[in-house]
């Protein structure tokens, strides 16, 4: 037995003698040549090892390497691929034993990557492998291998797994650089700093980074620690007290700073989030935060997000509001094999705007999006700000008793901008990648400044083709029914509008739309129009078709059509009308007409206004371009009782009196027809000859007879219109 021991006490000595005579009589450093001649066959590239080589063997194998650099091709703009200014790896001897790799700790100071993409389409990576590839692929004879009995050793190994574990890795002070000449873009990164502690199957390991750098213009920080847990088995992991910060800013972009927590992270198990950011784009600074529920099902098939909030207070010259805030609460839940994200739940809100709703997106070469959204109450005056806009225009400003007197000219560089907006498409591009279906429902509705209730609207953008399929809402006491289509796959984009607009009052409409009470009364509106351009000009210009309307008990404010004919009748006599203080308003029962549309015009030729005292008739355009007007209108009073005031207009009944409505939109002028009156009443211009005869004689007497004071006086009438 002390034979034995003695044997093995030598046969230990000596391997602890060889290898203390291999270290103190091998230099590692002579194999230098041998590695990088290796590498040249390998790679076709240089490997550069000015640093020292040092290694161990016990307790540990280990290896040192001092400064390396491994070359790129000539003609690249750094000279190394990779450099490494030190590293250090080492394994413990006796685990081994144990079938147990314990690998100490990996160390890595003051390494530098470079990848470039040159002009020509080329890379410093092109070739990396491919002798070796070379050779793996060159058949060799290898003897078979047989199977070993299920009692021997080899089978006995195998049935023991082995184990691993890391002390920790240190990345230290590592740097990288990826250009693309050809897409002219760079992404560098100046520091990175990697630290990760004991690290073993079935414990948890600690683990932190901090890396700066640049991508192009955008310079950026981030840093972040985890707690990391492999389970035994190496087909499942854990995460716990994850924080991450990061910054980012550019020329036109400021992330002060961006967060994210999440308390713990494994499949199958829900996990909390918290995230902040704050800071600015151009013309709007922005601070939000919020939290969610995440869960990455077992299978890594779904994932879902629940009560997810967020909360966001934005600022801006470029907002509706100078200070707004966004809230939003939403459950989701996404399909990774259907590539399916599902929005089952969704409240948001600006300000006093809210929505809820839900729906869905389909990721596809043309992504599906569906969606339901409803309201209580959308007031886009109020969102958009257009309320204290008109509020702000129409009230006076100081200095002069209606306001300070401003300039109703445009500058010209003002007028060219409107000019060329006026003329500008819309840019509508973005139906052609679109696959949208949705509904909207609004209890109330508010824009441009019209009301509407009840408010139902069916959408869908297809292939280029934008249809409202439905519009229905309630609007001012009557019913409004719509559909329409923008086809944008033409040089211009093309539409067609039907609208059915029944029962409305008229009046409260327009006086909210457009700021104008000229018409009140229960109105029937049929709309057909189409065209093509969406250009405001273009608009004007090429829509056509035709628009029916139909209005009863109802009237026309800033003209007394009845009071115009007692103004004729009295003209005709020589007489002073003696009504002035009448309202304007002509009252009607019934209101017709049919506007054709084409060419920039629109026009009408079967006007007809009807009241059980008044009738007119009228025929007239309108340009839609220059926006002028040029209306007749043949009224007459076909009843003999008291008129609208309660005038008696007995002796004006079954006069035909014309009006001219001529001038633009803004500033229309109405007045009466005198020579269309008296070339229709020629008797009446012979008795208003011989009236306003009768008057000269009593204001000169004899002179009146006189021929150059007659051809005077004619000359004058004529002047004023009255006769030919």
């Amino acid at each position: 037995m002390k034979k034995l021991l003695y044997v093995v006490l030598a046969i230990i000595i000596v391997v602890v003698v060889g290898i203390g005579a291999l270290l103190a009589l091998v230099d590692p450093n002579q194999f230098k040549p041998l590695i990088t001649e290796q590498v040249k066959k390998a790679t076709g590239r240089e490997l550069v090892i000015s640093g020292d080589l040092s290694w161990r063997f016990f307790p540990s194998i280990g290896l040192a390497l001092g400064k390396t650099e491994f070359r790129n091709p000539a003609g690249f703009a750094e000279p190394n691929l990779v450099q490494i200014g030190s590293a250090e790896l080492s394994v413990s001897v006796l685990p081994l034993l144990s079938r147990h790799l314990e690998i100490g700790n990996i160390s890595l100071q003051d390494s530098r990557v470079f990848i470039q993409t040159r002009l020509d389409g080329s890379s410093n990576l092109d070739g990396l492998g491919q002798a070796a590839q070379e050779a793996a692929e060159t058949p060799a004879t290898e003897p078979q291998a047989t199977e070993a009995p299920a009692d021997s050793p080899v089978a006995s190994e195998k049935a023991q797994p082995w184990t691993i574990s890391l002390e920790g890795v240190e990345l230290v002070n590592a740097s990288a650089v990826i250009r693309d000449d050809q897409a002219g873009t760079e992404t560098s990164v100046s520091a990175l700093n990697f630290a990760l502690s004991r690290f073993a199957p079935g414990e948890w390991a600690k683990a932190n980074f901090d890396v700066a750098g640049k991508n192009g213009e955008l310079a950026f920080t981030a840093q972040g620690e985890t707690e990391l847990f492999i389970v035994p088995s190496l087909d499942n992991a854990e995460l716990k007290n994850v924080q991450f910060a990061a910054t980012a800013k550019d020329a036109g972009m400021n992330i002060e700073s961006a967060s994210l927590t999440m308390d713990q992270f494994k499949t199958g198990d829900w996990s909390t989030l918290t995230f902040a950011a704050k800071g600015a784009v151009p013309d709007l600074a922005f601070d939000a935060e919020g939290q969610t529920r995440l869960k990455l099902s077992e299978a890594m098939d779904m994932v879902a997000l629940e009560a997810l909030t967020l909360a966001s207070d934005l600022k801006g010259a470029t907002l509706p509001r100078s200070e707004m805030t966004v809230n939003l609460n939403a459950d989701l839940q996404y399909d990774v094999q259907q590539g399916l994200a599902t929005l089952s739940r969704f409240e948001t809100s600006v300000d006093e705007l809210a929505l809820n709703g839900n729906g869905s997106l389909k990721n596809a070469e043309i992504p599906q999006i569906r969606f339901a959204l409803s309201s209580d109450n959308i007031d886009l005056d109020a969102f958009l700000g257009l309320d204290k806009e008109k509020a702000s225009t129409e009230a006076p400003a100081a200095g002069t008793p209606n306001g300070t007197e401003t300039s109703s000219e445009a500058p010209a560089g003002d007028t060219a901008k409107s000019e060329a907006a006026k003329n500008q498409e819309p840019d509508l591009s973005a139906l052609k990648t679109l696959d949208v279906a949705g509904t909207v429902s609004l209890g109330k509705f508010k824009a441009a400044n019209a009301k509407l209730a009840n408010v139902l609207m069916d959408v869908k953008i297809d292939k280029g083709v934008l249809k409202l399929n439905q519009l229905d809402a309630d609007l001012y006491d009557g019913h409004i029914r719509a559909e329409a289509t923008i086809d944008a796959n033409g040089k211009l984009p093309r539409y067609q509008v039907t609208k059915n607009i029944t029962d409305v009052q008229v009046q409260p409409l327009l006086v909210d739309v457009v700021d104008n009470d000229v018409l009140a009364g229960k109105g029937d509106i049929l709309v057909k129009l189409g065209g093509t351009g969406l250009a405001e000009n273009r608009i004007r210009q090429n829509v056509a078709g035709t628009v029916d309307i139909s209005f009863a008990d109802g009237a026309i404010n800033g003209i007394n059509i009845p009071a115009m004919i007692r103004k004729a009748k009295a003209t005709l006599k020589g007489k002073r009308d003696e009504f002035t203080d009448e309202a304007k308003k002509t009252d009607f029962s019934a209101m017709t007409a049919t506007i054709q549309l084409g060419k920039g015009i629109a026009s009408t030729n079967n006007l007809d206004i009807d009241s059980p005292l008044l009738r007119v008739e009228g025929a007239g355009e309108t340009s839609l371009v220059k926006e002028t007007i040029d209306f007749g209108l043949d009224t007459s009073l076909v009843a003999t009782s008291k008129g609208q005031g309660g005038k008696q207009v007995d002796e004006v009944a079954d006069i035909t009196v014309p009006i001219d409505i001529k001038g633009n939109w803004t500033e229309p002028k109405v007045s009466l027809d005198m020579k269309r009156l008296l070339a229709r009443n020629n008797e009446l211009e012979q008795k208003a000859k011989k009236e306003l005869d009768r008057g000269l004689e009593k204001i000169l007497g004899e002179k009146a007879k006189d021929e150059k004071v007659k051809e005077a006086a004619d000359e004058l009438l004529k002047g004023l219109g009255l006769f030919n």
